[in-house]
């Protein structure tokens, strides 16, 4: 049997007559004629245009295998925000996050005999919008110093990379986080113990200061974490050179006390990372590790998970759309991929507003993004009911990825598709999203004509 389809990309390997050239104005009579969807449709086109028997048809019912895969490491590093805490539920599991960084040197001014000491510690500034879990509660973080010096791996670091701590806290703070707040903008974490020594330092002109090497081999770094077990959110802090800094205050006593103080910045970009360990064990994902880092809707509750920093990404397959290959002669005209969340799933963590779709073979590498018509990135933006708060849906046209895959006759199982933040997001946000697999199930809408 002889099967007619789209070309390769910059190829067409079929083409209409110059009758061609009214296809889209029949395309919208029958989109408009089909709005109500069924398992079926079938649209006559009149005699002016092609014979009777070329029909635009849509089918939606072809299968769509959904599974959950989770990436061995995502890159973490030089992302200019920070995120500490740890927060559980049993939807996703347990994600507990942790920042590294270090300190930049530079030539400290000289410190009068007589200056005093005050008190020492870094102002964490909130990054609006980076914050996870309930930030109602009372939260608790603790700073350790590294015991060995932040080293990049080929130029990055990962949310599975960790340097060396000491066990001893240099500094903690408990507060009730405000991450969005117009007032309460920064949480101030004290280390007066680091920096009276530091200030000593630098006022006798210690050979431990004395120069960039030397500052690094006393000062390697530090790891920001989770405080405590009762920690219900993760938060977000700027991480860049304006904003995270050691602060050591001190004043001279003259006439009129005179305040002064030493600003240590925080060093280089690509040393700032964030570790993060995700446990699925009491989630729906229990399994996905044991199961290869993929795991089927059908083990987890007909769910799929999209979750950033974590790696957690839903992924589409399309077992039976090569059935359209029985068909003689045939031109698909679209084809969208129609996803909804899970209804009540949003309630506390909001749904991203656009979500990218990116290619991906059987080893779960994400190749590329797909791009539309005009070379742009292909997004999906949230459709969502206000008024309602339901029907929320992201639609993905996949016109180009599924007649690219028909330009040989074949269609390959395994080149499947993922959905997830742009790659920018996914490595410095923890936005999440569950994708509903059954009820209603994931829909590709095929629009293609028969002659």
């Amino acid at each position: 049997m002889k099967v007619i389809g789209e070309g390769k990309e910059g190829k067409e390997i079929f083409s209409f007559t110059g009758a061609s050239i009214f296809i889209p104005i029949i395309f919208i009579a029958g989109l408009i004629f089909i709005s109500s969807c069924t398992d079926k449709y079938e649209f006559t086109m009149g005699h002016d245009f092609f014979d009777s028997q070329t029909r635009l048809q849509v089918i939606d019912t072809f299968g769509v295998d959904v599974s959950t895969i989770l990436l061995d490491s995502l890159k973490t590093s030089a992302t200019k925000v920070a995120y500490a805490g740890s927060y559980e539920d049993n939807i996703v599991g347990s994600v507990k996050c942790g920042a590294y960084f270090d300190l930049s040197y530079s030539d400290f001014s000289e410190i009068e005999e007589k200056a005093i000491f005050d008190s020492a510690g870094f102002t964490l500034m909130y990054k609006k919008g980076n914050s996870y879990g309930d930030t109602t509660s009372l939260m608790t973080l603790k700073l350790h110093m590294l015991t060995e010096k932040i080293e990049p791996y080929s130029t990055y670091l990962y949310n599975t990379s960790s340097f060396d701590y000491s066990p001893e806290v240099t500094g903690s703070v408990s507060f009730y986080p405000s991450p969005n707040s117009l007032t309460d903008t920064a949480v101030y974490l004290q280390v007066n113990a680091l920096g009276e020594e530091l200030f000593n330092k630098i006022r006798n002109k210690d050979e431990d200061v004395s120069s960039s090497e030397q500052f690094s081999d006393y000062i390697k770094g530090f790891f920001l974490e989770s405080g405590s077990p009762d920690n219900k959110a993760i938060v977000g802090f700027i991480a860049d050179e304006a904003n995270l800094k050691l602060m050591i205050y001190y004043h001279i006593n003259n006439e009129e006390p005179e305040l002064k103080n030493i600003s240590i910045t925080m060093g280089a970009q690509n040393h700032q990372f964030n570790n993060v360990r995700y446990d699925p064990a009491n989630s729906p994902l229990r399994n996905i590790k044991s199961e290869g880092n993929e795991i089927s809707s059908a083990q987890t509750d007909d769910h799929s998970y999209m979750q950033g920093l974590v790696g957690l990404l839903p992924k589409f397959q399309f077992p039976t759309v090569d059935e359209i290959l029985a068909i003689q002669r045939w031109k698909i005209l679209k084809a969208d991929l129609i996803i909804e969340p899970v209804k009540d799933s949003y309630d506390v963590f909001s749904l991203p507003e656009k979500l990218y779709i990116y290619d991906t073979d059987k080893e779960n590498r994400l190749n590329s993004v797909l791009l539309d018509d005009k070379g742009n990135s292909l997004t999906a933006n949230l459709v969502f009911d206000d008024l309602y708060e339901e029907e929320a849906t992201y639609t993905y046209d996949i016109t180009k990825f599924i007649n690219t895959e028909f330009s040989d006759s074949y269609f390959d199982y395994e080149h499947g598709l993922v959905i997830g933040l742009s790659q920018d997001e996914f490595t410095s946000s923890l936005d999440r999203l569950l994708v509903e697999c059954k009820n209603p199930r994931v829909k590709l809408v095929l629009y293609f004509l028969t002659y």
